[in-house]
């Protein structure tokens, strides 16, 4: 028989593990969903009767309709009630899983994943206030330490298990998966998470929500254009400034709204802003990584896309084991610890990017693994500490406007990561291509040696083309292979650097630790608070 909180687990001493189980099965769907469908798009263009260009809204789409959805997160909380709203996502979520699945077109392919990103897009921040509020204070780095093994290894599986589908089974399939998982998690949420207090009703700020939305809208669309457009491309130029304008248009309302969707006052906290930013940092190293590292393997050691999904892995099972162990020494530690501790996270992020900055060569396999140990580590030393402290240092009534922030900032910071970085590849590359092949002349040393072989082997019956012809040829192909690896060693150097630029953050801090106790608040049994940024 259910509690009258509606909990089969309420009078539970651990149902604050619980709710971090629900929490991690039900959201290890969404996010999985940004990496699987990637590997399924050349198979919808001819189910689906489109080209490269438009199915790729398919992606775009989700992005887009996640990042606004999480806005409107803390408002429907108070409207519904936390298990209620998340259980209603989940059902949308699964539901547009399933009709996506079985779209006949391109187009009610995009509406279904724009729904099933609203579903995720919802679930995530309200995932963030489960368990700051499940979780007493000094026990929450432990609690996201596990939590952050989803967003490490949900989308490193995503590729793979989307690869295997794709070839074993449909490419529809990437989309039925989340069904039967998608039932389960409703399941043990409706039993086991407690439902909320009621709060007090505020007007929606629907001119914010509408503005700021846009912004988010096209502040993503441009930075997944700009790279295959060019960022110099009019198309981008009017992303970016219908952005801009969308933007300072929310600023304005927020002033002269009395609930603002965002309440800006959250911002006058120096430490807030910083740890954000370092959570933007902290999300470029992630998802730049993740973007980067399969087409290096791809390209020069020829590996196909599942065994290069299957080289992320090392550092996710690395990340998985640290982040429970860091978080849970971590939450033990003084300020001073978790300042070392980030520290060190950043250092060995950077230093992770670096180890592909300086290669002359293809890479060996124990090179590559070596590395994403060292990555996953880095991982593990951040994601504890980057995911909780937010939440701790806002107000109770500000928990889930915090994690509605921190959501945003992974996907803008994911999306500005994979767009700069592969940029720079781009540039670089073409770069390094033109001043190779200016030092390559009929009189070079290295141009000279390939024609003196090319020659004496033709002259001892070896079969061989034209060997001036062909030692053009063959010069061409190394100094292009060599711009892309000295390319991917500049993109690698900026990656490190990136890392670095968290760690000021972390030192500017004054305080890491709470100022409030956000447990004293609904899903833990204390007095009630109103979440969101509303009075």
């Amino acid at each position: 028989m259910t509690h009258e909180s509606g909990s089969l687990m309420g009078h539970s001493p651990h149902y604050r593990w619980w709710a971090l189980g629900v929490v991690m099965l039900s959201l290890f769907l969404p996010v999985l969903d940004t990496t699987i469908v990637n590997v399924a798009l050349p198979y919808m263009i001819g189910s689906l009767d489109t080209n490269q260009d438009e199915v790729r809204w398919v992606i775009t789409a989700y992005s887009m309709a996640f990042a606004v959805s999480t806005l409107a997160s803390a408002w429907l909380r108070t409207v519904f009630g936390i298990k209620n709203l998340y259980l209603g996502s989940i059902v949308l979520f699964v539901a547009s899983s399933f009709f996506a699945g079985i779209s006949p077109n391109l187009n009610l392919m995009i509406v279904f994943r724009v729904l099933q990103a609203v579903g995720g897009g919802i679930m995530m921040p309200l995932g963030f206030t489960i368990i700051t509020e499940a979780f007493p204070a000094p026990e929450r780095p432990k609690a996201f330490g596990f939590f952050g093994i989803v967003v490490v290894l949900a989308p490193t599986i995503g590729p793979i298990l989307g690869g295997w589908l794709v070839d074993n089974m449909n490419w529809r399939d990437v989309f039925f998966i989340n069904v039967p998982f998608g039932f389960l998690s409703f399941f043990f949420t409706m039993f086991i998470l407690k439902k909320d207090r009621s709060h007090t009703l505020v007007p929606f700020d629907y001119a914010g929500f509408i503005s700021l939305g846009t912004a988010l809208s096209f502040l993503l669309v441009g930075l997944t254009e700009g790279e295959r457009w060019g960022w110099t491309a009019f198309f981008v130029y009017e992303c970016w400034a219908v952005a801009s304008v969308s933007f300072w248009i929310y600023v304005i309302t927020a002033f002269l709204v009395k609930h603002p969707l965002i309440d800006l006052s959250i911002f006058r906290d120096l430490d807030f802003v910083l740890i954000m930013v370092a959570n933007f940092f902290r999300a470029i190293g992630l998802f730049g990584r993740m973007f980067l590292l399969p087409l290096f393997v791809q390209t020069f050691n020829a590996f196909t896309a599942t065994d290069a999904g299957l080289v992320l892995l090392p550092s996710s099972l690395m990340a998985g084991i640290a982040m429970p162990v860091l978080g849970a020494v971590s939450a033990k530690g003084s300020d001073s610890f978790k300042r070392g501790l980030l520290v060190a996270g950043f250092l060995m992020l950077a230093f992770s990017q670096f180890l592909y900055a300086f290669l002359m060569g293809v890479p060996s396999m124990s090179q590559i693994i070596v590395a994403q140990l060292v990555f996953g580590l880095s991982m593990g030393m951040l994601n504890a500490l980057l995911s909780s402290i937010p939440q701790t240092l806002v107000a109770p009534r500000h928990i889930g406007l915090a994690s509605s922030l921190q959501s945003n900032m992974l996907q803008i910071g994911g999306a500005l990561g994979v767009a700069v970085l592969g940029n720079i590849l781009d540039h670089q590359e073409a770069d390094f291509y033109s001043q190779y092949q200016s030092n390559v002349t009929h009189h070079a040393y290295f141009y000279q040696r390939v024609l003196s072989f090319l020659s004496q082997s033709a002259q001892h019956g070896l079969p061989t083309a034209d060997p001036t012809a062909r030692t053009g040829a063959m010069v061409i192909g190394l100094a292009q292979t060599q711009a892309a690896i000295s390319a991917y060693n500049e993109t690698f150097i900026v990656a490190g650097l990136m890392a670095l630029l968290g760690i000021p953050m972390i030192l500017l801090m004054k305080k890491l630790s709470q100022r409030h106790d956000p447990s004293q608040g609904t899903l833990s049994g204390k007095p009630e608070v109103v979440h969101g940024g509303f009075e």
